[in-house]
């Protein structure tokens, strides 16, 4: 797992964050499920040993327990690149929970001694049920998510007839673009992290939104604010804290004209003693810099 995926599912991980992703996301901002019915659900699965005798861990991103009326897991996988084949690993992913559960029930029918009559095979009776698993996939680049959204879309099935087309079902799975979702949506600091990634490449735009809604970002916690920073490229953003806590972007904008206008006064220093218009010795006293230093600044221009 990259950064991005790692910052991601750590934020996600968090029930009040996970809650109002889910909500934000799915449910179109209604508040269907609450903090209180969350549950971590970590896990990995162990798949058995192929030709060359190695296993492949398999590990899911975010999953919860939601408890209700009838519990569900609800897990997202996370793409920080575009991923063609994600709707068969989403599926894989699925399937291994199910084959836990499958082995859960085996193994508490044999403890409690259900399975003696012998009126069930495999140690799962007909009445044993298997929780649900629904899981999304949530892409966080830059580009769009254009790809398959089901198994049958990842398959060659235009030449096949009528009647085979009809015993393939397919598998299907949403899968959301982060810059496509609504920042009203969300009532947590979710809101300004999509509203902020959505504008990053927009100066303008990202701070007229800080500005306009200065308040909510007095409130955002270090991971939200960590988020953002990875998101839109900017990791230094925590380098910036109000006073009365949360994030001052402004600061983060000036530092960001600060580093811009060092950057252009080094390339023209370099453009100058490559032009031997400049000592070097000269060049690296304006830059603050020693003489070797300078010289790999120089060697990294292009």
């Amino acid at each position: 797992m990259g950064e991005i995926n790692n910052i991601v599912c750590d934020y996600l991980g968090l029930p009040g964050y996970y809650a109002d992703f889910w909500n934000g996301t799915v449910f179109r901002g209604k508040r269907k499920i609450k903090i209180w019915q969350l549950q971590r659900h970590d896990r990995e699965y162990y798949k058995p040993k192929n030709k060359k005798g190695r296993t492949g861990n398999v590990y899911r991103d975010v999953q919860m327990y939601c408890k209700g009326k009838k519990d569900v897991l609800l897990g997202v996988e996370v793409m920080a690149t575009l991923d063609y084949t994600i709707p068969v690993k989403v599926m894989d992913y699925n399937v291994q929970e199910l084959q836990r559960q499958i082995k859960d029930i085996r193994q508490k029918n044999r403890e409690e001694k259900k399975d003696r009559a012998g009126v069930y095979l495999y140690g799962f009776r007909k009445t044993d049920k298997l929780l649900p698993v629904y899981t999304i996939g949530l892409y966080c680049g830059e580009e769009t998510y254009d790809g398959p959204q089901g198994i049958l879309d990842m398959m060659d099935v235009e030449e096949l007839g009528k009647d085979f087309r009809k015993l393939l079902k397919d598998y299907r799975i949403r899968i959301y673009n982060l810059k496509d979702l609504q920042e009203e949506n969300y009532e947590t600091s979710l809101r300004e992290i999509i509203a902020i990634f959505k504008r990053s490449e927009d100066r303008e735009a990202m701070k007229q939104y800080y500005l306009e809604h200065k308040e909510r970002f007095k409130t955002l916690d270090e991971i939200s604010i960590d988020t953002m920073g990875v998101l839109i490229g900017k990791k230094s953003l925590k380098l910036f804290p109000q006073e009365e806590g949360g994030l001052d972007m402004c600061k983060a904008f000036e530092d960001e004209r600060e580093e811009g206008r060092e950057e252009g006064i080094l390339v023209t220093l370099c453009s100058l003693v490559k032009d031997g218009l400049l000592k070097l010795e000269d060049a690296a006293k304006r830059a603050n810099m020693s003489e070797e230093m300078f010289c790999r600044k120089m060697q990294e221009m292009p």
